[in-house]
């Protein structure tokens, strides 16, 4: 067998075993059992969504799904696994909830509790259109007449957590390696 042969036979099983999934059935990317038993519920929907809530209770056949968020959990060692997984658990399911629900941060409950869009300040989506010119720069009389832009309360603590991790890297690198050379 050739390798082009190969390759076209790799690509044509890979392409139609993502096919069902990921095109035809996304509903094997998350089965959610608390939003088919709530299934009128606003919050159910909030907490159990896997792919635009928070999860709890979801389950996946998919196994991109299960290997997105470390390339692949039969390769990374255990302590890898156990430290992105707290955080995991940490974000999603005890900071996130607090400031969406307990704090009611960044006015979160006009807007939904998990979503990358853009939001005006009454939860409806933001025309980014309507704020940049024709060179594609921010009009800043235009952005003063359509309002401040919001985000989602997961999107902006995932933001707020992304830049503290760089901040805490360089600290820590400077503090642990920095010291030894002194």
């Amino acid at each position: 067998m050739t390798r082009a042969k190969f390759f076209l036979i790799v690509l044509v099983c890979s392409f139609s075993w993502y096919l069902l999934p990921g095109y035809l059935f996304t509903t094997l990317t998350s089965i959610s059992w608390v939003c088919w038993v709530f299934s009128k519920s606003v919050t159910a929907q909030q907490l159990g969504s896997g792919l635009r809530g928070l999860g709890l209770g979801a389950l996946t056949l998919d196994w991109s799904a299960v290997s997105s968020f470390l390339f692949s959990p039969l390769i990374s060692p255990f302590f890898a696994i156990v430290n992105v997984f707290v955080g995991y658990v940490l974000i999603v399911y005890i900071v996130t909830p607090i400031a969406y629900w307990g704090v009611h941060l960044f006015s979160a409950r006009r807007f939904p509790i998990f979503s990358s869009h853009l939001f005006t300040a009454q939860g409806q989506l933001y025309d980014i259109l309507a704020i940049v010119n024709n060179n594609f720069e921010l009009d800043k009389v235009k952005y003063e007449e359509e309002g401040r832009i919001h985000l989602s309360v997961f999107f902006a603590l995932t933001y707020g957590f992304g830049f503290a991790t760089i901040a805490s890297t360089i600290t820590h690198v400077g503090l642990f390696y920095g010291s030894k050379h002194i």
